[in-house]
């Protein structure tokens, strides 16, 4: 195997983030760690990070006022989020 010109290492993984298809993981994992930034640190503190797999959000809410206005506003979280992110990463948030 012959050497080419020098690569930089973050090129190199995220060359291979991308054949992998781990970029989309990648985006999930970065999304779920802006909830706090999103919602605030009141809202963060009574629910738990959330956990993200094929663009659906799962939210743990420790009361059921909360749980609904969060639904309620559920729609404006996710433009939020995505717009953040630039890209469609979240499509739907389900508040257990």
């Amino acid at each position: 195997m012959q050497r080419k010109e020098p690569e930089s290492i973050g090129d190199v993984l995220r060359l291979t983030l991308q054949e992998s298809s781990l970029a989309g993981r990648m985006d999930e994992v970065k999304a779920s760690l802006m909830w706090a930034e999103m919602v605030g640190p009141g809202i963060a503190a009574r629910t738990s990070r959330p956990q993200i797999s094929c663009g659906i959000m799962v939210v743990y809410v420790d009361s059921a006022p909360l749980r609904h206005e969060l639904t309620m506003n559920r729609s404006r979280i996710i433009e939020l989020i995505n717009a953040r992110m630039g890209k469609e990463v979240v499509r739907q948030i389900r508040f257990k």
